[in-house]
């Protein structure tokens, strides 16, 4: 009866030793990180790629002697990315703002290409 005692009480540590703990705190935070880190990177080197056809369009426009800005453009612009952006977390408005700053920085390099 003893021997059969141990050897469950062995069978279920074993088993219990196997299963692995939830990961902490730290971890899983390192790991959102991680993937934010990841995904910076990327935002990172689609804002590079879409500054490369910025400079292209800034190109274009001074050749045919057109404005830096385009409101009705950077109007439909950001329209476009509320449309696009309506089944993800951020709110419009969010997705909005953050898209305003990111043309507005673009038009401002743009502009500077001209000096």
């Amino acid at each position: 009866m003893i021997r059969r005692y141990l050897f469950l009480l062995t069978a279920m540590l074993a088993i219990g030793s196997s299963v692995a703990a939830p990961p902490s705190v730290e971890a899983r935070l390192a790991e959102c990180r991680k993937q934010i880190d990841e995904t910076d990177q990327q935002i990172v080197k689609l804002l590079n790629r879409r500054a490369k056809i910025v400079a292209r369009v800034g190109a274009i426009k001074k050749d045919a002697h057109l404005p830096v800005a385009a409101p009705d453009r950077e109007r439909k612009v950001l329209d476009h990315i509320v449309q696009v952006g309506s089944a993800g977390p951020l709110p419009p408005e969010a997705l909005r703002r953050i898209y305003a700053t990111v043309i507005q920085e673009m038009r401002g390099w743009e502009a500077s290409l001209r000096q």
